[in-house]
């Protein structure tokens, strides 16, 4: 595992970005780690990543699952 401030990765980001793949690389922000460079596997859909870790995204489903259900008949007639 390798630990380096936030001035470092971003100096050598493509650097990092490649040895994440073989060892962890935690980043830390004014000496107290921050977060970590995690590699995404090859099957890993990056859309799927984006919207697993956006919590606005999470919220609109939820309200979505919440709303009564339409026919598509009654959806064509409001378009």
């Amino acid at each position: 595992m390798k630990v380096i401030p936030l001035s470092e990765a971003k100096a050598r980001l493509s650097h990092y970005g490649r040895l994440c793949h073989k060892e962890p690389i935690i980043v830390t922000v004014n000496g107290v780690p921050a977060f970590q460079l995690v590699p995404l596997d090859e099957d890993d859909d990056l859309i799927d990543q984006l919207l697993e870790h956006n919590p606005a995204f999470e919220e609109l489903l939820k309200a979505r699952l919440r709303e009564r259900n339409l026919s598509s008949k009654e959806a064509a007639r409001r378009l």
